[in-house]
């Protein structure tokens, strides 16, 4: 069969090698020469002959067979070689397959050990298991984790390896993953089995192993150990830093208030141009040393977002007042003069957050302030958008701002330059700070300025009108007071706000009357004047309460101080023998405050033991405080607020003419004794004039009881003046502005 194969390939090469045309004519001579010698033989062999026809006859057959024949061969011939040039082609690619396959094996071997390397060279973990929790392989990491080898780990699960409250939380997971078909991410603490505990970030994904036919899951893991204690250590930072800034805001708000506070007071008195112009600039460097830290309280909130708005109701003429107060204060300074224009429809009250607005106006006159020379001008108008939309434009002749710098006085800490190049004074924090806020009012803060051609930033904010004041929610607490004041004014205006929450009060001028009556009645509260004609309010708390801790009364009642000093704090009073303390004028929001904080249960006192007892009153210009007068008028309603007017208009005289009386006895015997009346009968005076809101007259009133100062004497008689002098003026317009609500 070999020859055979052999002899044929040999043919069909030799019948390439001639071509078709010569091994065709080879054929036909090959065919007809074998016919011819076939059919002699034949003839030979039968007849004993050969003949010429049988020749012929052959050679006839032969033309007319041979091209058939030669055909078919050829046919044969080209389609056996075609079919081995195919076969050898298949065979050459069939090797090339085999060395590619071998090739692809070996980079496939190559590749999964790189990934098997990778994988193990991995700090985070990577694993898969099945449905069942089964683990199906896991990388060095996992072996780590777990102190099983890949091998070890596959089939068990993780209740086999972990502390069953680990696995539970691993395999709820893992069901998680499963049902949602979605990844999951989570935290865990998870511990070697070195005992270290260590918290991992892990991310399990499902995923359909095609070849088992089965759903698994993979998953990955992440050591966040130090990132969580890292993470530890910034919170406590921020617990601490806002502990600080906190602390601090008390710690300095406190003698700040108080110097702005008596400042003010000091500039109503007599004094001489220097002494005036040294206390302003004691004032306007306190106010803003005040704005200041509240830019700084403000970026520690603004850094950990906790900035917000505390909207309260505010009267638009009262705004506008302390904008032009504080600016002409600091105008002054460099002798620049302050203008400001309003539009006519502003509404008389809008809800917004006065101590934030205030805020942002102090920085843009400050700035404005800062930059424009001596001589110069600055203007500002407050103008309505629309019903809940104002802008305060503030324009000043100053030196300008270079139009590459109009965004970036707006970053943080950024501080432009003057035309010498350097670097303006300030913290480089109002600005930023202000525009975030008004951004947060519903506004914004833009400016527009040219070099030398001063500039104009417009400040926008959105503010609710609203008609009147809201009213303040009051209880009904039927509580059984003690009244403990001399001042029949007070009286009346206390006794009124407690009637609001149903409370039965009983009253004492005295502290010898008020010592009868707490022994023959148990009340619930005892609201004590400070100072009395016999005694002081401080020496009944302590007195009281040294009885009750001798076991000699049974209850003690809540022991509240009535006070208008607006220095000392909650924690002195506190110190003294008083449970809380109000301040004078007694303000019907703050008692309610009180009432709810100590009758009402659930209440929790959130204000500070060091916070000054310090309001908000009419700026010194305003003779009498509006606020005040408005909640008498709630409380008592208006005939009854001009009863008390009548009232004080009597009562006034009198007081005056002890006053005056106490001062001639002091002068005329130059008496150090004698001095303790006058300022006793002053105290008398203030409060009765903050029971009315005469808060202008209440601040001379409180400079002409606090015996204790070097210009006393050379000042009490120029207060004792301005009281008689402007008392009756004083009130008679507040009874106007009352009538005219």
């Amino acid at each position: 069969m070999k020859g055979l194969r052999h002899y044929a390939q040999n043919y069909v090469n030799w019948v390439l090698r001639l071509g078709k045309g010569k091994s065709a004519l080879l054929g036909f001579v090959v065919l007809a020469s074998c016919a011819i010698v076939i059919q002699a033989g034949l003839s030979l062999l039968f007849t004993g002959q050969i003949q010429a026809i049988d020749i012929l006859r052959s050679i006839i057959f032969g033309l007319i067979s041979a091209p058939l024949v030669i055909y078919f061969f050829n046919l044969i011939v080209e389609k056996l070689e075609r079919s081995r040039i195919r076969l050898e082609d298949s065979l050459n690619a069939l090797s090339r397959l085999r060395e590619q396959d071998a090739r692809l094996n070996a980079e496939l071997e190559q590749q999964a050990a790189f990934l098997r390397s990778f994988f193990d060279a991995s700090p985070d973990l990577v694993f898969y298991r099945d449905a069942e929790g089964h683990y199906l392989g896991g990388n060095r990491a996992l072996e780590i984790l777990t102190g099983k080898t890949e091998k070890t780990l596959i089939n068990l699960t993780p209740k086999d390896i972990y502390s069953e409250e680990t696995a539970k939380l691993i395999m709820a997971t893992d069901r998680d993953t499963l049902i949602s078909n979605t990844g999951v991410t989570y935290e865990q603490w998870i511990r070697y089995p070195n005992d270290k505990l260590a918290c991992f970030e892990i991310r399990k994904v499902p995923y359909f192993d095609r070849v088992n036919n089965r759903h698994c899951i993979m998953g990955f893991g992440r050591d966040i150990t130090e990132r969580k204690r890292y993470q530890e250590v910034i919170e406590k930072n921020s617990r601490d830093k806002t502990t600080l800034m906190a602390t601090i805001s008390h710690e300095l708000r406190t003698p700040l208030n108080g110097i702005i506070g008596l400042s003010q007071i000091l500039l109503e008195g007599e004094l001489s141009d220097q002494q005036r112009e040294y206390l302003k600039t004691i004032n306007i460097s306190a106010v803003s040393l005040g704005h200041i830290f509240s830019d700084i309280i403000d970026l520690e909130k603004i850094d950990s977002r906790r900035i917000e708005l505390f909207r309260t109701e505010v009267e638009f003429s009262q705004l506008i007042s302390n904008i032009s107060h504080f600016a002409n204060l600091m105008a002054e300074q460099k002798k620049i003069k302050f203008h400001i224009h309003y539009d006519d429809d502003l509404p008389t009250f809008i809800f917004v957050d006065n101590a934030r607005l205030s805020q942002i106006l102090w920085n843009l006159v400050s700035n404005a302030v800062k930059f424009t020379p001596a001589g110069g001008d600055i203007y500002l108008n407050v103008v309505r958008y629309d019903n809940d939309h104002f802008g305060f434009i503030l324009r000043d002749t100053g030196i300008g701002i270079k139009a590459s710098e109009h965004r970036k006085i707006f970053a943080m800490f950024y501080q432009s330059e003057n035309s010498q190049g350097k670097k303006a004074q300030g913290s480089g924090i109002g600005l930023a700070i202000s525009k975030r806020i008004a951004k947060l009012m519903g506004g914004d803060l833009t400016v527009e300025s040219e070099l030398n051609q001063g500039s104009t930033f417009t400040l926008t904010i959105q503010a609710d009108e609203v008609n009147s004041q809201q009213a303040v929610s009051l209880n009904t607490h039927a509580l059984k007071v003690l009244l403990v004041e001399d001042i029949e004014v007070n009286v009346v205006v206390a006794k009124a706000m407690l009637d609001k929450f149903s409370c039965q009060v009983d009253v004492a001028m005295t502290g010898a009357e008020a010592c009868r009556l707490f022994d023959q009645n148990s009340y619930d509260l005892v609201l004590l004047d400070i100072q009395l004609p016999d005694t002081t309010g401080t020496a009944l708390a302590q007195q009281w309460r040294a009885s009750y801790e001798n076991g000699e009364v049974d209850y003690l009642p809540l022991l509240i101080a009535l006070t208008a000093n607006i220095v000392q704090t909650k924690s002195e009073y506190r110190q003294m023998g008083m449970d809380d303390v109000l301040r004078k004028p007694l303000s019907i929001e703050a008692l309610s405050d009180c009432l709810n904080r100590y009758f009402n249960e659930g209440f929790w006192e959130n204000s500070a033991d060091n916070e000054p007892l310090e309001a908000e009153t009419d700026l010194p210009d305003s003779p009498f405080d509006r606020q005040i007068l408005r909640e008498l008028i709630d409380v008592m309603g208006k005939q009854a607020v001009l009863n008390n007017f009548a009232l004080f208009a009597k009562l006034m005289p009198t007081y005056l003419d002890n006053l005056h009386h106490f001062l001639r006895q002091w002068q005329q015997t130059d008496n150090p004794a004698l001095r303790q009346p006058i300022a006793e009968e002053a105290h008398k005076i203030k409060g009765a004039l903050a029971s009315v809101g005469l808060a202008k007259l209440q601040q001379i009133a409180q400079l002409a009881q606090t015996d204790n100062s070097e210009q006393w004497a050379a000042q009490i008689s120029g207060w004792i003046d301005a009281l008689s002098a402007n008392w009756q003026a004083d009130l008679d317009r507040a009874i106007q502005w009352v009538e005219s609500r």
